[in-house]
């Protein structure tokens, strides 16, 4: 019962932000402008969080890591947001709805492309192998 009732608050998290964005939306604030904020205020949430629970785990911040943290948050979270809530401005809720289910789909093809995640056997007729490791 436990996970029923985790979904259906997560549920009716998302109808409040969207209800909250709408709102935002009508009194005249840009999409962008509303990503940035909505950034700003999870980095100042999570935080604390990650600094204090995860301080002694956390690896050295090297180039390479940087670089990497930097491209997914800006591929994976900076212009998914930014193409989702503009797309809300000018358009139907319902054709938003639908074109946000491609975005698991968006992410696998880019997980191929940059060989992080997945790796595709294009001999075999399986399903592409988990964990970008070769077998």
């Amino acid at each position: 019962m436990k996970a029923q009732v985790l979904m259906i608050l997560t549920q009716m998290g998302y109808t409040l932000l969207y209800f909250l964005t709408q709102a935002s939306f009508n009194h005249g604030m840009s999409p962008h402008v509303y990503v940035t904020y909505r950034n700003i205020v999870a980095a100042i949430v999570m935080f604390p969080f990650a600094f204090f629970l995860e301080r002694k785990i956390r690896p050295k911040l090297t180039l390479p890591l940087f670089l990497e943290i930097f491209m997914l948050s800006l591929f994976g979270f900076g212009l998914t947001l930014n193409m989702y809530f503009a797309s809300l401005k000018y358009t139907n809720p319902t054709f938003v709805t639908s074109v946000t289910n491609t975005i698991a789909s968006i992410t696998f093809v880019l997980a191929v492309i940059l060989r992080k995640l997945k790796t595709v056997k294009w001999e075999s007729k399986g399903l592409p192998s988990g964990g970008g490791q070769e077998a």
